[in-house]
C-alpha cells in the first residue's frame, strides 16, 4: 500500500533530520510524530520500520563524524584538483578543488588583468593545482531566518575558503579519469555556450543542457523565483524524458534493436547525470530510467511509487546531506504527488491533465517553497501552465539544436538565433512585468514546524484519497484545511503580542527593523547599501552584493512582511539609504521619513526621486515631530532642519517601546551629539543605537554619562576599512558599565518585549566571530 510506502520513507528521513539537525526541537518532535504513528498504524511491523530507521541514523552519524577537515587554517598552500569551475565574474573567479579523499576546498581568484581572463580558460575539471592564499573559515548565518552558507559548503564537504590571484595558482596536467573526462567535456560544451550564443540566450542554454546557472542574468533568475518558476531553469524529469526519448526512438529510427537501444540509454543514463550537474532533480529522473530498464530486463514489474520511494531512501543512505537539499525536496515531494494523482488525470482529456498536472505540482511543493522562501505567487499556476511547454518542448529542444549547430557553422549562431533570441526576451520582458504585481504575492513569513507539520498532514490527506478513493469529498475538506493553514500562517502576526527591534547585520552600514505587536506599526530604520565604485566592462559583477536585496528584504519577508509604515532614512550616505531601493520596489511603502535640511546632493536628489516615481508619500521631519502607534511612542530630536547634508544632518529619535527608551542616532558626531545635549538636558535613553558605526567621532563621553543607557547596540561591518567600531568607543561604553552588541562579532541582534517588559535579546550568532583583517 501506498500508506505504507510512504511511512517506510518517514523513519529513515526522521532518523537522517536527528542526526543532521543534532537533535534539534523540531526533529525530535518529528521523530516521537513518527514513532507513534508507527505504533497506531503498523504495530507487527512497527519493529523492523525502527530497525530500517537506527540503520539509517547510524549511517548519518557516521557521514556526519567523518565530515571533518585535515586542515588547520594555517596552511599557506593546498593542493588538489578542480572538480568544478573555474566560472569567471567581473575580476574574480571561483573554482572547487579535492584537496583529499574526503575534503573539498573553495578557491576564489582575483584577476588583476584582463588577459588573466583568457588565461583562466585553459583551467578546466580535472586539473591538477598548486594554490597558494589565505585560508579562511565560511562565515555563519549572520541575519536571523538567512540561508546559512557555511552549513551549505559543509554538505558539499567543503570547510575552507581559500583567497588568492592567478599568479598564484600552478596548475599542471589533467589526472585522466571517466568522471573528469565528463566534467572537462561539460566544461567545454559551457564555454562554448558562453563564447558563441547570444547573451539573452547564453544563461537559459547552460541551464537546460548542462544544469549551470552561473550565466544566467540574476534579475531574470530572481523573476523565476519569485513567480514559481525557478525548477523550469533545473535539469529534471522533463529534462531527462526528452533526452532519453529522442536518444531511444532515434536509434530505433536508425534500426537498432530496443534491446541495443535500452543498453545505450543505460550507458547514457549515468554520463548525463555529471553532464548535466549532478543535481538531486537529474539523479532522481535519470535513475528512475535506468531502473525501469533494468527491471524491465529481469521481467520484473513494480510501482512507480514505489520505486520512488526505495529511491528516495537509497540517496539518503548514501549521501544524508541530500535531505537538506531544496532540489532534492522538490523533486521528489513534486513527483510523488503527480504519481499518487495518477487516477485523477487519467479521467480527463490532455488540455486539462496539463492544468491539473501543475496544480498538483505548485501544492504539493507548497511547503517546502514557503519553509525556504516565505512567499509564492497567485500566478504560478498559471504560469507553470503557460511555461512548462514553452520551455520543455521549444526552448529546451532548440537549445540542444543550436548547441549542435555551434559545432558545424559557428559564427551563424547569431542568426540563426534570432527568432528564438526574440521569443525569449518577450517572454522574459513578461516575467518582468509579472513580478511587479507585488499583490499577487502571499508572503507567509517563515511557516513554524507546526505549521508545517499541518500543512504536509493536510496535503498527503490529499493525495492519499486521490490515490485511492479518486476525487471524493475528502478531498474538498483536505483542500480547504489547506488553504485555512496557509491562512492562518499569514495572519498570525496580527495576534502576535510581542514586538520586536531587529539591529540587522548589513555589513558596514544601518538597517534597524521595528516591528510593535499584534502588527500595529512595523518601521524600517535605514537599509544599509555599498559603495559601488566605476570599474572596466571586464571588472564588472554581474550580481553586485546589494545589502537591501540580499539581507533587508528576504529579512522582513520572513517576518511575513508585505508592507512598511514607515521607511526612515536617517541621513543622504549610500551605508544607509542604498538598500532601499531594493525595499522600496519589493515592498507597499506608506511613507518615507527624510530630514529636513539647507541643501541636497545629487545621490540624494536621484534617491528622492526614485521614491517619488513610486508614488511613496514623502515627509521631511526635524525636531519636534512625532507619532504614537499602540503604546509606543515616537519623538524626532534632530534634525533642526537647517543643517548642511551629512552624518549631523541625521535624523535622532527617540521612542518609548517595551517599557524602555529607545535612542537611535544614525551617524551623528560629537557636534551633533553636543547640539542634542544642549536643546534635551534631561535626555535619556535605556537602549542606545550608537551612532556613526562605533566611530571615535562620535559616542562621546558626555553623551554616554547623560543618557544612562544599559544596553548599546554597534552595528559595523568586520574587517571595514575604518576599523569601525573604535576602541575609544568600545572604552567609553565599558567605562559607563553598558553591555554592547556588535553586528561585526555577533551578527544581528533582536530584541523582543512585550507591554512594559523586555523578554530577551537574541543573537544571531551564539559565539563571537573571530576574524582576522591582515
Amino acid at each position: 500500500m501506498v500508506k505504507n510506502k510512504i511511512l517506510f520513507l518517514l523513519g529513515p528521513i526522521a532518523a537522517t533530520s536527528l542526526s543532521l539537525t543534532e537533535f534539534s526541537t523540531a526533529s525530535a518532535a518529528f521523530a516521537a510524530f513518527v514513532i507513534v504513528l508507527y505504533i497506531y498504524l503498523l504495530r507487527i511491523k512497527m519493529i523492523a520500520f525502527v530497525v530500517v530507521a537506527i540503520i539509517f541514523f547510524v549511517r548519518s552519524e557516521s557521514i556526519i563524524l567523518s565530515n571533518v577537515s585535515v586542515l588547520t587554517g594555517e596552511e599557506s598552500e593546498i593542493n588538489g584538483i578542480v572538480t568544478e569551475g573555474p566560472f569567471t565574474n567581473g575580476n574574480r573567479a571561483q573554482l572547487t578543488m579535492k584537496i583529499n579523499k574526503k575534503e573539498y576546498a573553495l578557491v576564489n581568484v582575483t584577476l588583476k588583468h584582463s588577459s588573466d581572463v583568457k588565461l583562466l580558460r585553459n583551467y578546466s575539471p580535472g586539473i591538477s593545482c598548486s594554490v597558494k592564499g589565505k585560508l579562511e573559515a565560511p562565515s555563519p548565518s549572520i541575519n536571523f531566518q538567512a540561508f546559512d552558507y557555511s552549513r551549505y559548503l559543509k554538505t558539499k564537504r567543503i570547510h575552507w575558503i581559500q583567497e588568492t590571484t592567478l599568479s598564484d595558482l600552478k596548475c599542471k596536467n589533467i589526472e585522466l579519469s571517466p568522471g573528469n573526462i565528463i566534467k572537462n567535456w561539460r566544461h567545454y560544451g559551457i564555454q562554448r555556450i558562453n563564447d558563441y550564443f547570444p547573451f539573452d540566450l547564453k544563461g537559459m542554454a547552460a541551464a537546460l543542457i548542462f544544469g549551470e546557472r552561473h550565466f544566467l542574468d540574476p534579475d531574470i533568475e530572481e523573476k523565476y523565483q519569485k513567480l514559481g518558476l525557478i525548477h523550469l531553469l533545473a535539469v529534471s524529469g522533463l529534462h531527462v524524458g526528452l533526452v532519453s526519448g529522442v536518444l531511444y526512438y532515434g536509434l530505433l529510427r536508425l534500426g537498432i534493436t530496443k534491446q541495443r537501444a535500452e543498453i545505450v540509454l543505460l550507458m547514457v543514463m549515468p554520463v548525463y547525470i555529471i553532464a548535466a550537474g549532478g543535481a538531486p532533480s537529474v539523479i532522481r529522473a535519470a535513475s528512475m530510467v535506468i531502473i525501469f530498464l533494468l527491471l524491465k530486463k529481469i521481467n520484473m514489474k513494480q510501482k512507480s511509487f514505489d520505486l520512488l520511494t526505495y529511491l528516495a531512501a537509497g540517496l539518503i543512505f548514501i549521501n544524508p546531506y541530500f535531505l537538506l537539499h531544496i532540489g532534492f525536496q522538490l523533486s521528489f515531494t513534486v513527483s510523488g504527488a503527480i504519481l499518487l494523482s495518477w487516477k485523477i488525470f487519467q479521467q480527463v482529456n490532455a488540455f486539462f491533465m496539463s492544468f491539473i498536472v501543475t496544480i498538483v505540482a505548485q501544492l504539493a511543493a507548497l511547503p517546502i517553497i514557503l519553509f525556504h522562501f516565505h512567499e509564492f505567487s497567485i500566478l504560478s499556476f498559471v504560469l507553470n501552465f503557460i511555461f512548462i511547454p514553452f520551455i520543455t518542448f521549444i526552448v529546451l529542444p532548440f537549445s540542444f539544436i543550436l548547441f549542435a549547430v555551434s559545432f558545424l557553422f559557428p559564427y551563424y549562431i547569431a542568426y540563426l538565433s534570432l527568432p528564438f533570441e526574440y521569443a525569449i526576451k518577450a517572454s522574459h520582458y513578461i516575467l518582468e512585468i509579472l513580478s511587479s504585481w507585488n499583490g499577487l504575492q502571499v508572503v507567509s513569513g517563515k511557516p513554524s514546524i507546526f505549521i508545517l507539520w499541518c500543512l504536509s498532514f493536510c496535503l498527503y490527506w490529499m493525495f492519499y484519497n486521490l490515490d485511492t478513493k479518486s476525487f471524493h469529498s475528502n478531498t474538498i475538506w483536505s483542500i480547504t484545511l489547506i488553504i485555512g493553514v496557509v491562512v492562518i500562517q499569514c495572519i498570525y502576526p496580527y495576534f502576535n503580542k510581542y514586538g520586536y527591534v531587529t539591529i540587522l547585520d548589513v555589513g558596514q552600514g544601518d538597517s534597524v527593523v521595528i516591528e510593535l505587536p499584534y502588527r500595529q506599526g512595523v518601521y524600517l530604520i535605514d537599509a544599509g547599501g555599498v559603495l559601488q565604485f566605476s570599474n572596466k566592462d571586464w571588472q564588472e559583477n554581474s550580481n553586485p552584493y546589494d545589502p537591501g536585496k540580499k539581507i533587508v528584504v528576504p529579512f522582513l519577508k520572513s517576518k511575513g512582511i508585505t508592507a512598511l509604515d514607515k521607511l526612515i532614512i536617517t541621513h543622504g550616505h549610500v551605508d544607509h539609504y542604498g538598500g532601499a531601493y531594493a525595499v522600496a520596489e519589493e515592498f507597499k511603502v506608506k511613507q518615507l521619513l527624510y530630514g529636513e535640511g539647507r541643501n541636497f546632493n545629487k545621490e540624494e536628489k536621484d534617491f528622492l526621486n526614485f521614491i517619488d516615481n513610486l508614488n511613496i508619500p514623502l515627509q521631511l521631519v526635524k525636531s519636534g515631530d512625532s507619532w504614537e502607534a499602540g503604546q509606543s511612542k515616537f519623538q524626532f530630536l534632530l534634525p533642526e532642519g537647517n543643517e548642511m547634508t551629512g552624518n549631523d544632518r541625521s535624523i535622532v529619535f527617540r521612542s518609548e517601546m517595551g517599557g524602555a527608551s529607545w535612542l537611535f542616532t544614525g551617524d551623528l558626531e560629537e557636534e551633533g551629539e553636543k547640539k542634542l545635549l544642549t536643546k534635551y538636558p534631561h535626555l535619556r535613553a535605556d537602549m542606545l543605537k550608537v551612532g556613526h558605526h562605533g566611530s571615535n567621532t562620535s559616542t562621546t563621553d558626555p553623551f554616554v554619562e547623560q543618557l544612562k543607557s544599559k544596553m548599546a547596540f554597534i552595528s559595523a561591518g568586520r574587517c571595514n576599512q575604518f576599523a569601525h567600531p573604535h576602541k575609544e568607543t568600545l572604552k567609553t561604553l565599558k567605562a559607563h558599565h553598558i553591555q554592547v552588541f556588535r553586528t561585526d562579532k555577533q551578527g544581528a541582534v533582536e530584541v523582543a518585549f512585550h507591554n512594559n517588559q523586555l523578554i530577551k535579546v537574541k543573537k544571531a550568532v551564539s559565539n563571537p566571530i573571530e576574524v582576522s583583517c591582515n
